[in-house]
C-alpha cells in the first residue's frame, strides 16, 4: 500500500511539474512539434496552463502569421494568386488564440478571472481575419472553404474580437454563405441549412443563401412532420414567394383544402397568377381528374403560352384521359367504332399539345421525353408515317 501510495505521488508530482512546464517545453519546437506537446499534456493541464500553452503556438506561428499576411496582402494588390496552403498560419493563429481566450477567461485556482492574453492576440490577428474571405470564396475545394470560412466564423464568434467588432462584422455573412456552400457540396443538409439561414441577414448574398436553405431543408424530407416544419419554414421566409411549392407541399400530404386555399386566394389576389393555376392543374393531375388537370393547365397557358412544361402536361392528362377512356369503352379488348372515335378524339388533342412542345421545344431541352410521348399517341391513332419520322428524328 505504501508503494502504492509513492507511486500516485510521484505521478501527481510528475503531473504538475510538467503542466507548470508546459511552455518551456514548447519552446524551440516547430508549431506541428509543439502542437503534439500540448495535445498530448491536455489532460493533466489546468485551465491557466492550457491558456498559456495555446498562446505558446499563437507565439511560434506569429512569425509565418505575418509574412503570410504581408504576401497575401501584395498578392492580392498585383492580382496574383494565392495557395490555398498560404492561409493556413493565419487560419491556426486564429483558431489557437480562439482556444486561448476560451481557457484565459475561465476562473484560476484563487477562482478569479484575470485573462492574461486577450489584448495581444485581439491586437495583432484582428486585422488578418478579413483575407481568409476573398480565398474562401475563390476556392472550390468545400474542405479547403468550410477551413477557411469556419477560421473566420469561429473569430467572429469568439469574445476575443468582442472590441474589435463592437461596431458589428460586415463579412460575417459571406463566411457563413461560404459556409453553407461547402456544407451543402458535402451533403450536409443541417449544417448547409444552418449556415444559409444565418446567411440570410447578408443582402449581399442573401438571394444564394436562400436558395442553399431551401434546397437543403427538402433534402431531410422524410415524414409528415419533416414536410410540415418545412412549410412553416417556407412561410416564414416567404410566403408570397413560395405560394406554388407551399400550395403542393400541403396537397402532397393530404392537406387538399388547404392547398386549394392558399391557390385560390393567391388567384383572387392576381387573376393572371399562372403558377397557381399551374399548381390546381397539377393536384388534379395528380387526382387523375383530367378535366380538372387539362382546365386549370388552359388557364396557364392562356396566360403564359411559352410554359413548355405546362404544355407537356396538358399532352399527359389527354393522352391519359383518353387511354382511360378506352379501358373504360372496351368490352374483352374490343370496341365499337363509334366509342374508338370518341377515343381519338381525345388522343387527337393530346397530340395539339405535344406538337405545341415540339414547336417550343424542338432540341429537347426543357422536355427530353417528348418525342416519346408523341409517336405513341401518333402510333395509337394509326399514324404510323408520323410515328415513323420521329423514330428516324431520335436515330432509331
Amino acid at each position: 500500500m505504501k508503494k502504492f501510495i509513492f507511486t500516485a505521488l510521484v505521478a501527481a508530482f510528475a503531473t504538475t511539474s510538467f503542466a507548470q512546464d508546459i511552455v518551456k517545453q514548447m519552446k524551440g519546437k516547430s508549431y506541428a512539434e509543439a502542437t503534439a506537446t500540448l495535445n498530448g499534456a491536455l489532460s493533466g493541464l489546468s485551465a491557466e496552463q492550457k491558456a498559456k500553452g495555446y498562446n505558446q503556438l499563437v507565439e511560434i506561428l506569429d512569425k509565418e502569421t505575418n509574412e503570410a499576411f504581408n504576401a497575401i496582402t501584395l498578392a492580392n494588390m498585383n492580382k496574383t494568386k494565392v495557395e490555398y496552403e498560404k492561409y493556413l498560419p493565419i487560419v491556426n493563429s486564429l483558431n489557437e488564440a480562439v482556444k486561448c481566450d476560451e481557457f484565459d477567461n475561465q476562473p484560476n485556482d484563487k477562482g478569479k478571472v484575470a485573462p492574461k492574453f486577450r489584448k495581444k492576440n485581439a491586437d495583432r490577428l484582428a486585422n488578418l481575419r478579413t483575407v481568409l474571405i476573398n480565398a474562401a470564396n475563390e476556392t472550390t475545394d468545400p474542405d479547403k472553404k468550410l477551413v477557411l470560412a469556419n477560421a473566420y466564423i469561429n473569430s467572429s464568434e469568439s469574445p476575443l474580437f468582442a472590441e474589435a467588432l463592437k461596431a458589428g462584422d460586415p463579412y460575417i455573412g459571406y463566411a457563413q454563405f461560404f459556409a453553407a456552400a461547402a456544407y451543402y457540396n458535402k451533403e450536409d443538409w443541417n449544417k448547409a441549412a444552418n449556415y444559409a439561414e444565418k446567411a440570410l441577414k447578408c443582402d449581399d448574398v442573401k438571394e444564394n443563401a436562400e436558395q442553399y436553405l431551401v434546397s437543403a431543408l427538402t433534402k431531410n424530407l422524410k415524414t409528415k412532420s419533416d414536410t410540415i416544419a418545412y412549410l412553416k419554414k417556407l412561410n416564414e421566409i416567404n410566403a408570397e414567394k413560395y405560394m406554388a411549392q407551399i400550395a403542393s407541399l400541403y396537397n402532397q400530404i393530404g392537406e387538399k383544402q388547404l392547398s386549394d386555399k392558399i391557390l385560390n386566394d393567391a388567384i383572387a389576389a392576381n387573376p393572371n397568377n399562372k403558377m397557381a393555376y399551374a399548381i390546381k392543374g397539377e393536384n388534379a393531375m395528380n387526382d387523375r381528374n383530367w378535366d380538372e388537370a387539362i382546365k386549370n393547365f388552359k388557364k396557364t397557358v392562356e396566360i403564359d403560352p411559352a410554359f413548355t412544361a405546362v404544355w407537356f402536361n396538358l399532352g399527359v392528362c389527354a393522352s391519359s384521359k383518353g387511354f382511360d377512356l378506352n379501358e373504360k369503352l372496351s368490352n374483352n379488348g374490343k370496341i365499337s367504332v363509334e366509342d374508338d372515335a370518341k377515343v381519338k378524339e381525345v388522343l387527337k388533342e393530346a397530340v395539339v399539345y405535344y406538337e405545341k412542345v415540339r414547336q417550343l421545344d424542338p432540341n429537347r431541352e426543357t422536355i427530353s421525353n417528348w418525342p416519346y410521348q408523341l409517336r405513341m399517341i401518333y402510333n395509337a391513332l394509326g399514324e404510323t408515317e408520323k410515328a415513323a419520322e420521329i423514330s428516324k428524328m431520335l436515330g432509331e
